[in-house]
């Protein structure tokens, strides 16, 4: 029994790595006309807690901050010969983001703040994910308070039934009788 026990947690262990609630920011960096702007200074500061992540885009423009608490944070970037664009950024639970920044050519006491919203469509990769908001958690009349019942109010979620459930007779036909 004990190592039926083991062995259930040691199966089931690799779901776990692969959860974090940490968001990742990354993009590139370009000029007006689509070229890599080297070294540009990338700034991320947290509206919430004033928290300040930083880094520089590569040769090819790229940037990437992982390990971001969630929140809404202002991404700032700059570079010589630029004018600095500013950016509202909103980053959830597990998210990777990317979003890429245009510089337009200016002097450096130029500042250019892009309002807007960031890309809602992951574009690095296909998994999914949602978040439930508080107001729905202390709002919504949920059975027992099970977690499963809360997950179920995302749109697009379904209880399964069969394998994924671990039933294997549900649904299925009964047995033919052979005589």
């Amino acid at each position: 029994m004990r190592y039926a026990l083991l062995g259930f947690f040691w199966g089931f262990s690799g779901f776990a790595i692969g959860q974090t609630n940490l968001a990742t920011l990354g993009g590139s960096v370009l000029d007006a006309q689509a070229r890599p702007v080297l070294s540009a200074h990338v700034r991320l500061a947290s509206k919430e807690t004033g928290a300040v992540r930083s880094t520089l885009s590569t040769t090819d423009g790229i940037f990437e901050l992982s390990s971001v608490q969630p929140g809404e944070y202002e991404l700032q970037v700059s570079a010589p010969g630029f004018a600095v664009a500013t950016r509202p950024v909103h980053l959830e639970v597990g998210q990777q983001m990317r979003l890429d920044v245009a510089l337009n050519v200016g002097v450096a006491q130029e500042k250019l703040e892009v309002v807007g919203t960031a890309e809602l469509l992951k574009t690095s990769d296909a998994s999914l994910g949602e978040v439930v908001e508080s107001k729905s958690i202390k709002e919504l009349p949920l059975n027992g308070r099970m977690l499963l019942d809360l997950a179920l109010t995302v749109p697009g979620a379904h209880m399964s039934h069969g394998a994924q459930s671990g039933s294997f007779t549900e649904g299925a036909p009964p047995a033919a009788k052979f005589s």
